[in-house]
């Protein structure tokens, strides 16, 4: 009794408690990560971009991300920004074909790919595909990839039929009319002859002085906003601390591979073991002596002084020239090679093949190039192997009746009339399809088999070999790594630097690097996704940390003036000092003007030379008020020739629009500026017929529409980019 009046009492702190545990509960909900309020706030957080009012869904882009096939060492911002392009365009170029009533079936599919895997029909390959698929549900080893693979080839052919079908249907409406071939031709045949007076931008500029302000290249930014307007950037200053070893590391690594060359006493203290290492020049048996002494495994693989020859170029010149000069048993070294030494050791020697003799009989099938230029071969892949291994069993029964197979059934008209044969060929010959090639490297005189190629399937016989010496070279190898004091001290040195940068200005920032001689480097505007390595890879330094830094560049909590401290899996460290942060909208100046100020600064001083001539120069004043070199000259209106010159087509325009006698304002040409005088025009030829010309323009326009015509759609689109935000939010998670 006395706790249920104790609770009586406290039943407001009990209704107030139970108050802010619901409120609690609630404004989790409320703010959960995809709870209503936030997606006002914040937007969609399963949407990573939006184009013309369509979403790009995060599951669409990880799944473009999984099934991606990246070339080596991609960085993951290279990765991010190809699935990116690749996402808007398809999007943008799938809403323009549909919007014409385009559309890719299924049908249409099957038989692009079956074009594409060597087969006649969709419906061949669909049976094949089939196959494919019971044997990934029943385990097979690799068929689960391989129909993996399938499925994303297939997924990547409708949108990319769709774009082919749409640039079709435009390239079919763009046609050059026999009337604008006329007025094309009327412009290579009349002439105008003029007298110029001619002075350059780098002349002129060195008489003013003129300045562009950053006021100008924005209202320059502002007439063409599509061109200038992009993401957001950054400018980022740093000082990195390359992970490389020391001279006294080197030294070690040198003086310890030395010890190969004599025999040598190693006394294991913690094991209490000694070990007598005989001279690398007397070893018994290289492969084993390698295995246990160097850094990287034995090489069986016999090398022949051709080989070598032909690899010498990308070698050190006293590496290569010791193996083309030593005898056997020989050691060489150390050489150093990259990041490391190298004791070498002419090894044991044998007869290698060094060109192969053989014949074939080729036996192809629908979809193979071999097929596309002879109508007569309509046999099916499998149809092929089981043909191709009818005549092998012949062939091996009686290799004498191989010359009759050839005339009787090759496919390859080039060697069916010298019995199949393709002549002597180099063991590494590039001449021949790399099945075949492996077939006559790994088979002896005599042997007959079979193997495919993307030109069908090749019932080979080895007709004969010529050999040459070849030897095993055995290598010690010791990779050059810094010491653990050598790391602990750059760590140091670069732990030291970030605490005396915090907080300073860039110029501190600077100063306080090339004081102490560390590497200082600037890289301005930067994007999230930047594509190129921050740090050159050519300095030993890793990139594996370029997304961390640029996550935390572009992070809504890091200012203009901020420092931070990155250290990659290679122990390199890298202190980022941000110098200036810019929204995504107009570029920056500072990114722009190497681009608009030539064109700012040209047109400026075109200004000067009116202003300087009242609006009315003549060839003379352009002589003894600038410098100007006068001559005389006859152009065309299409090729806009000048002599010596090159093409100006704005002199060009110039010259047609004026008439004879008189002379024009200051022009603005493509290096310098021209004041003409028309001396003379053509009459404009009557061209009756232009027909010729409609082929060779129609398909100049079709070559332009094909390269401008996605980029100028996407520009102009509405793009909205919410990767920084969504993606990054996600690793967070």
């Amino acid at each position: 009794m006395a706790i249920l009046g104790q609770i009586r009492k406290q039943t407001g702190l009990l209704i107030v408690t139970i108050g802010v545990a619901m409120l609690a509960f609630v404004a989790g909900d409320l703010f959960s990560e995809n709870s209503y309020l936030r997606r006002v706030f914040t937007g969609d957080p399963n949407e990573i971009g939006n184009i013309n009012g369509e979403s790009i869904s995060l599951a669409e882009y990880l799944n473009a991300q999984s099934t991606m096939r990246t070339g080596q060492n991609m960085s993951s911002n290279q990765i991010s920004q190809s699935i990116w392009n690749t996402l808007v365009s398809q999007k943008i170029v799938v809403a323009h074909a549909e919007k014409a009533g385009l559309e890719v079936s299924d049908d249409e599919v099957w038989t692009y790919l079956a074009k594409q895997y060597g087969m006649q029909t969709g419906d061949e390959l669909k049976t094949q595909i089939g196959q494919l698929k019971s044997q990934a549900e029943q385990g097979v080893p690799n068929a689960g990839s391989l129909y993996q693979n399938f499925l994303t080839n297939f997924n990547e052919a409708k949108p990319s039929l769709l774009n082919q079908k749409y640039m079709e249907l435009v390239n079919a409406g763009t046609i050059v009319t026999n009337e604008e071939a006329k007025i094309q031709q009327a412009g290579n045949i009349q002439n105008a002859n003029i007298a110029y007076a001619y002075v350059s931008y780098e002349d002129l500029e060195k008489k003013y002085k003129v300045e562009v302000t950053d006021s100008e290249i924005e209202a320059y930014m502002k007439k063409f906003p599509k061109f200038y307007e992009g993401e957001a950037t950054a400018d980022i200053s740093y000082v990195y601390f390359p992970s490389q070893p020391s001279k006294a590391d080197e030294d070690e690594v040198l003086n310890g591979i030395k010890k190969y060359l004599q025999t040598s006493i190693s006394v294991d203290e913690v094991n209490n073991i000694t070990d007598t290492i005989p001279a690398f020049a007397t070893a018994k048996d290289d492969s084993a002596y390698v295995t246990k002494y160097s850094d990287i495994p034995f090489n069986d693989r016999y090398i022949t002084k051709a080989d070598i020859e032909r690899f010498a170029p990308q070698l050190p010149e006293d590496y290569a020239a010791f193996l083309l000069n030593a005898k056997e048993g020989e050691v060489g070294g150390p050489f150093k090679v990259g990041d490391a030494y190298q004791l070498i050791k002419i090894s044991k020697g044998k007869e290698v093949p060094d060109s192969i003799n053989s014949s074939h009989i080729l036996i192809s099938y629908r979809g193979t190039d071999v097929a596309s230029r002879d109508n007569s071969i309509t046999r099916t892949r499998e149809e092929a192997r089981v043909f191709a291994d009818s005549i092998l069993n012949v062939a091996k029964s009686n290799p004498a009746e191989f010359k009759a197979l050839v005339e009787k059934y090759s496919d390859d008209a080039g060697s069916k009339t010298k019995g199949g044969s393709i002549g002597w060929q180099s063991a590494n010959t590039q001449n021949l399809a790399a099945e075949y090639l492996q077939f006559l490297n790994t088979h002896k005189t005599g042997d007959i088999g079979l193997t495919e190629s993307s030109f069908g399937f090749h019932i080979i016989k080895i007709d004969g070999e010529k050999t040459r010496l070849g030897h095993q070279i055995a290598i010690i190898l010791k990779e050059l790594k810094p010491s653990q004091e050598t790391s602990d001290k750059n760590f140091a040195d670069a732990r030291t630097f970030a605490q005396e940068a915090q907080g300073k200005s860039l110029n501190d920032f600077a100063n306080l690097a090339k004081k102490s001689d560390f590497n200082y480097n600037s890289t301005d505007n930067i994007t999230r996704f930047y594509t190129q390595p921050i740090v050159d890879p050519s300095t030993g330094f890793s990139n594996d940390k370029d997304d961390d830094i640029l996550k935390w560049v572009f992070s809504k909590g890091t200012k203009a003036g901020n420092t931070a401290l990155f250290t990659t899996v290679n122990e390199d460290h890298i202190i980022v000092f941000v110098k200036a942060k810019y929204p995504k909208g107009l570029a920056p100046v500072s990114s722009v003007r190497k681009d608009i100020e030539p064109i700012l600064k040209q047109r400026k001083l075109v200004e000067k030379v009116n202003s300087e001539t009242g609006g009315k120069p003549t060839l003379d004043d352009m002589v003894s008020k600038f410098g100007a070199t006068k001559g005389n000259t006859t152009i065309t209106f299409v090729a806009a020739q000048i002599e010596g010159k090159g093409a100006e087509g704005r002199v060009a325009g110039a010259a047609f629009g004026m008439k004879p006698g008189t002379t024009s304002k200051a022009i603005e040409g493509t290096d310098g500026v021209y004041v003409i005088t028309l001396n003379s025009i053509g009459e404009k030829p009557d061209v009756k017929d232009a027909e010729f010309l409609i082929d060779q323009l129609t398909q100049q326009q079709r070559q332009y529409m094909t390269q401008e015509l996605i980029p100028s759609i996407i520009r102009a689109s509405d793009i909205k980019d919410y990767r920084s935000d969504r993606l990054d939010r996600q690793t967070q998670m």
